[in-house]
């Protein structure tokens, strides 16, 4: 059928199951074909097209609310409710979202970035329309990753005690979630997995036999599989379990979901998917690799990026003290591949639970082990409270690797991690740092692992860097907890960290300027020696911040400047009370007036103000 004249999902109670999985075919070989032009998650959207399909068939959205976990697996769900037309515009600056967006669409109901929140706001939903009166049911669909995530336990806790309400929980079991799946949850979903066997005979019997057959042998079914399982957490949790189930079969996903519409508790029916359908290397693919692929390009990538950089160095101190890295569920993205496989005993991945992975590694740091936790900047946000109370508080020597820290482009809001050095900062004991080039990355890890012994951030940003030496080869320095001058002059002071000193120096150069250019690498404590040497010296003092400015570095120059009584003119560019929607990084650097020719705008009318 053409894909492109589809409006909403009505359409589909009029089509037969040979129709539906023609339909499926359809799209699968449009999300090939279109993902590579734009970017974008392949390998879940490829596992998902024949469940998004059943479950618009046999419920109403947007009476019926699908809650999708992280959202980034619902490109059918897009095409179906009639969004097809955008999709060459899918994650590009002020184009289709790569997740689910409130703005886009009735029929998206439920808008996250961060795993395991689908079966909380699940819970919420169902109060909502209770209270309300509403008709319609509430379906989340969770990933086997995200299921382990606490917040998913809570909610399971709450709604499967609450006889009263009744919640639909489609469990879409791939083995993966961007890194594979890990814990005991993991190990019991996959002795359900290992009865492919049944689900492949199930499939035969579904083609050959009528409906009340089926339903005469589905009550056989139940009975041997409570006899032959010891355990079935989701039984033990008060909730009725289907499954496993074959996720790709349309037939056999659209009688499930009609008998599980009928029932009176809550529900879990469990599916097994191929992550990468239809792509055979996605569909081999155990690492994660095809988990999300970038616009197909021409152009030769020069550089490492930022996450290889810190795994690399790493590498490179445990020659000369071993460290312990506890990795929330994201060794491909923070690039410790090489690194697990080479100190299998001195790594642990803890699957998608930052606040576990953050009180473990106090726990570690507090019976005297060097612990190294890399975060998404976004996802460190989760561990706030741990973070707070069990490393900041307590003093306990953990290293963060705060990766994808300032603005992150095309994964959007609930992605940019803007907010980290504002969280930090207010944290006691905290060191935050930021390195302008791989060398300095190299020595602040040096120094925060093996020369101090307070929590201490090191952050780094998305994106490629261009390495100047063998980063496992690399000599040892040692480094001082201060700042430096990239650039020496007086009257003007540009002052930033990280690779924003970049736009700094074009901006200096491009005016004529002669300013001084201070690389802040030490955004907590300042270094308030070189800061009264700054402000002795400068008249006027110019901050830049791809960070909220809230609880960042400006804020504490201004306080030291009120303290001592300094009255020299100062501003700052920064991100504050916005919302950053996805698009390209240079593109949001404009729309923010965060680029160069904005910075060159301010500079130019800030130093010639009278």
């Amino acid at each position: 059928m053409d894909l492109f004249s589809i409006k909403d999902p009505s359409f589909l109670k009029k089509l037969t199951y040979k129709e539906l999985k023609a339909l499926a075919q359809e799209i699968r070989l449009f999300l090939l074909d279109q993902i590579p032009k734009t970017g974008g998650h392949l390998s879940s959207n490829l596992g998902t097209i024949e469940l998004i399909i059943a479950l618009h068939y046999v419920f109403d959205s947007p009476e019926d609310a699908f809650i999708f976990d992280v959202g980034h697996q619902a490109y059918t769900h897009k095409i179906l409710t009639g969004r097809i037309h955008e999709f060459d515009t899918l994650r590009q600056t002020r184009g289709l979202s790569g997740y689910i967006n409130y703005k886009e669409s009735i029929h998206d109901q439920w808008e996250s970035g961060h795993a395991g929140t689908a079966l909380s706001a699940l819970t919420g939903l169902l109060y909502a329309k209770k209270l309300k009166q509403e008709k319609g049911d509430g379906i989340a669909i969770i990933g086997d990753a995200s299921i382990t995530n606490g917040m998913s336990f809570e909610a399971l806790n709450l709604l499967g005690s609450d006889k009263n309400t009744k919640g639909i929980i489609v469990l879409n079991d791939n083995e993966m979630s961007i890194s594979k799946s890990v814990g005991s949850i993991s190990k019991a979903l996959t002795r359900f997995r290992s009865m492919k066997i049944f689900i492949k005979i199930k499939r035969f019997w579904q083609l050959v036999l009528p409906e009340f057959i089926l339903r005469f042998l589905g009550r056989i079914q139940r009975g041997l599989r409570g006899f032959l399982q010891r355990q079935n957490i989701f039984e033990d949790l008060g909730y009725m379990y289907v499954g496993p189930l074959d996720g790709h079969d349309i037939k056999g996903l659209i009688y499930n979901l009609k008998r599980i519409r009928k029932v009176k508790k809550s529900v879990v029916m469990h599916i097994i998917t191929e992550k990468g359908r239809g792509h055979i290397e996605a569909e081999q693919d155990k690492v994660g690799t095809y988990h999300g692929v970038s616009k197909a390009t021409k152009i030769q990538k020069e550089g490492m990026s930022w996450s290889e950089v810190i795994s690399q160095s790493l590498d490179r101190l445990q020659s000369i003290e071993k460290t312990f890295v506890v990795m929330p569920a994201m060794t491909v993205g923070a690039q410790f591949i090489d690194f697990e496989k080479k100190y299998p005993d001195r790594y642990l991945d803890v699957g998608i639970a930052e606040e576990h992975a953050a009180t473990m590694a106090a726990s570690l740091a507090h019976n005297g082990v060097k612990v190294f936790l890399p975060l998404y900047a976004t996802f460190a946000q989760r561990a706030f409270d741990q973070i707070l109370n069990d490393i900041a508080r307590s003093n306990h020597h953990v290293v963060f690797g705060i990766d994808r820290a300032g603005l992150v482009g095309e994964d959007g809001s609930t992605h940019q991690g803007l907010y980290d050095v504002s969280m930090f900062y207010l944290m006691p004991n905290m060191v935050i740092t930021m390195p302008y080039d791989t060398d300095e990355a190299f020595d602040l890890l040096y120094y925060g692992l093996m020369k101090q012994h307070n929590p201490f951030v090191i952050r780094y940003p998305r994106g490629l860097v261009s390495v100047k030496n063998d980063l496992l080869n690399r000599d040892i320095r040692d480094i001082e907890p201060t700042w430096t001058y990239l650039r020496k002059s007086d009257k003007v002071a540009l002052i930033s960290y990280g690779p924003s000193l970049d736009l700094l120096l074009r901006a200096n150069d491009h005016l004529s300027l002669n300013a001084s250019v201070i690389n802040a690498r030490f955004i907590k404590p300042i270094d308030e020696k070189m800061l009264k040497e700054i402000l002795d010296c400068h008249t006027h003092i110019f901050v830049y911040e791809e960070a909220a400015n809230t609880g960042s570095l400006y804020p504490q120059i201004l306080s030291f400047m009120a303290k001592h009584q300094y009255q020299n003119k100062i501003t700052s560019m920064s991100i504050t009370n916005k919302v950053v929607e996805h698009g390209h990084y240079k593109d949001i650097l404009k729309i923010l007036e965060m680029d160069q020719e904005s910075i060159e705008k301010a500079i130019k009318e800030f130093i010639h103000e009278t």
